[in-house]
């Protein structure tokens, strides 16, 4: 049986990125067994938002790949975001069997390192969500954590105008909760790339506050939609009134990721 290694399993973060571990993790496990350690045939990198501008995590995955193919393993980078990263490892991610990334703005800029990406979505969206546990919101307006680029981390806001509108918490619930709590919301309100795929999951209109990388602002690039990323969150709250209109904005976006297909392994 063939042993593979999944790097990158972020699930511990929150049910957006447990649910793309438990994707990927049924996919591999249909090509062999998952084990850790260096004791593995193949070896799968779950790039996820971890794979911009050089940084620890960035340079961390770029070394078990550097690592694997000059051992002439098999090495895929998958589900990923992709910017401003130096061209230290262009000769490790040439090798690769698989460059998966998660939408244009990054494979545009991953082809700057020579390599020519697939695009697919974060497979988060293609994790079930079946029946069980809801929040119903009753047609409320929802908001999630949004990024302090001031702070360099996510931040709940906690001013009376912000009290009007229940918090979801990523940290606190499943995805599949997730998804048919935010189908029970009119709005969300979020700087969260993956409560922009919930939402999308269950059909429910957001306005999105901008993050770290553009993996928010690739989504809507992607699927040739013309929806704002804000990057300031007072132009987001004046455009709450406005959004009620763009409803056959977000349908085309719902319907484009619901032709969308989960990545699979191929060596």
């Amino acid at each position: 049986m063939m042993r593979i290694r999944l790097a990158g399993d972020h699930s511990s973060y929150h049910c957006g990125s447990a649910a793309v571990v438990q994707v990927l993790s049924a996919e591999l496990r249909r090509h062999g067994e998952i084990v850790t350690g260096d004791n593995y045939d193949v070896l799968v990198v779950n790039g996820e938002g971890s794979m911009h501008h050089g940084g620890g995590a960035f340079r961390e995955k770029m070394q078990l790949i550097e690592a694997a193919v000059a051992k002439g393993r098999p090495a895929c980078l998958i589900n990923s975001v992709w910017q401003d990263n130096p061209h230290q490892f262009d000769a490790a991610l040439a090798k690769c069997r698989q460059v998966v990334v998660r939408e244009v703005l990054s494979r545009d800029a991953i082809a700057g390192h020579g390599i020519t990406a697939q695009v697919m979505p974060d497979q988060s969206y293609f994790a079930p969500v079946g029946k069980g546990d809801v929040v119903d919101f009753k047609g409320a307006i929802v908001m999630t954590d949004f990024l302090s680029r001031e702070f360099g981390c996510f931040v709940r806001l906690r001013s009376r105008w912000a009290e009007r509108y229940p918090f979801v918490d990523m940290r606190a619930m499943d995805w599949a909760t997730l998804v048919r709590s935010l189908k029970t919301a009119r709005l969300l309100l979020t700087g969260r790339h993956h409560a922009i795929y919930a939402a999308c999951k269950g059909r429910t209109p957001f306005l999105a506050l901008a993050g770290n990388t553009h993996k928010i602002e690739g989504i809507v690039a992607t699927a040739g939609v013309d929806l704002p990323v804000f990057r300031d969150f007072a132009r987001l709250r004046a455009a709450m009134d406005e959004a009620e209109g763009w409803q056959r904005r977000y349908e085309h976006l719902f319907d484009w990721f619901e032709g969308q297909q989960p990545w699979h392994l191929t060596l």
